[in-house]
């Protein structure tokens, strides 16, 4: 980088390692159940020196901490520990995505270790009461038992919820167990990526259900304030919360809204795209040819999506476009526009001076958010323990 170079802050880089998976679930965003694009996809797969000379040693470089490994099944990648470790030199904490079927008590200890005790395993959950088995290839209780197995080896858990029709019925009862658990977890929108595309007509949710349904069961639990959209967040709020740090114009520490802006994506292949759910649907460039700075920096797609000025239709006029920012995924599968007004939004703003009625309960909850967060930092950095494990 030069001297004038512009500086970026991601937090986190979402990795793709391999579309191999031993589960073969109906939804998959990777494909993972398609022989023929896992079987193009092993030819191309980053090796452990491609990862680390194309993804390791440069992510710093636009900021990034926390590397997510995912997949298929991240696990499956015979060097998956020996990629902890690497990144761990790096300075980099890991996140391991997993299906939780191969994940072992022996597993967990060797990428704890590897990780350098930086390690959060983040796994996928539907719906706690299992009403959805069929998105999933898997029984929820392989997942609760490891969740029970990482609680033991005092091991840090997240989880994922795939939000749409199919678990409408069940998502408060999921989120509030999560709470009760005191595990951290993000909603990820259910979207047309992959082998989700069949059943996206029958599948992705409405406006309508995100006002009624989603959005009053996302909005009550803080252990959730991750990411969520909409959110009607005070931007005074967050600029005195997190002393106006930004990724250009999208608010950080902490982060909030859509992701976008604060994490980026790698598939196996190597193709970047501003976000997990969006590999494979918008691609900003190749790690093999060119940087990832390079590629930030150099990439229409990012220089519209981390200045959110460029907003269209009511998420451009909205008071929220910078703690918000609406789904992009939602916006792109929605309408084939990534920077077009969310819509399933049930916000209706005149202009930037319009108020959400939940933006007193958005703000009282974002700070207990906030709180834990900072919290759940100085835990792994030696400090006091939190209730996050």
């Amino acid at each position: 980088m030069t001297e004038n170079a512009r500086e970026y802050a991601f937090s986190t880089l979402f990795f793709e390692a391999t579309r191999r998976c031993n589960l073969s679930c109906p939804m998959c965003m990777a494909s993972s159940n398609d022989r023929e694009v896992v079987k193009r996809s092993k030819r191309a797969e980053l090796t452990t020196d491609e990862i680390e000379r194309h993804v390791l040693a440069t992510a710093q470089q636009i900021g990034i901490r926390i590397i997510t490994w995912s997949g298929g099944e991240f696990i499956l990648r015979r060097d998956a520990a020996e990629l902890l470790r690497r990144a761990t030199r790096y300075g980099y904490e890991s996140t391991v995505c997993t299906n939780a079927t191969r994940m072992t008590r022996d597993k967990l200890v060797e990428l704890e270790e590897a990780s350098g005790g930086t390690l959060v395993v983040a796994l996928g959950i539907n719906s706690i009461d299992n009403e959805s088995a069929w998105t999933r290839d898997a029984d929820c209780d392989q997942t609760l038992q490891v969740l029970e197995l990482c609680a033991e080896l005092n091991i840090r858990r997240h989880v994922v919820v795939n939000v749409g029709r199919h678990n409408l019925e069940t998502l408060e009862r999921t989120l509030q167990w999560l709470d009760d658990h005191g595990i951290s977890y993000n909603r990820s929108p259910y979207t047309a990526r992959g082998s989700g595309a069949e059943y996206w007509d029958e599948l992705h949710f409405s406006r309508e259900q995100m006002e009624s349904t989603i959005h009053p069961a996302l909005r009550k639990h803080p252990n959730g304030y991750i990411s969520y959209t909409p959110l009607f967040l005070s931007p005074e709020v967050h600029e005195r919360v997190s002393g106006g740090e930004r990724n250009v114009t999208v608010p950080q520490n902490p982060p909030i809204g859509c992701w976008c802006g604060t994490w980026l994506a790698v598939n196996t292949e190597g193709e970047v795209a501003p976000c997990g759910i969006l590999l494979d649907e918008v691609g900003c460039g190749n790690v093999r040819d060119r940087t990832l700075y390079e590629i930030v920096d150099q990439s229409p797609v990012f220089h519209k999506l981390l200045d959110r000025n460029h907003l269209q239709g009511k998420c451009g006029r909205c008071r929220y476009k910078f703690t918000c920012g609406g789904c992009r995924a939602m916006a792109l599968f929605h309408s084939g526009d990534l920077m077009a007004e969310d819509p399933t939004c049930f916000f209706e703003p005149v202009d930037e001076t319009t108020v959400s009625e939940h933006e007193a309960e958005t703000n009282r909850m974002f700070k207990r958010y906030a709180f834990m967060a900072r919290q759940s930092r100085r835990q792994r950095s030696g400090g006091p323990p939190s209730t996050s494990r």
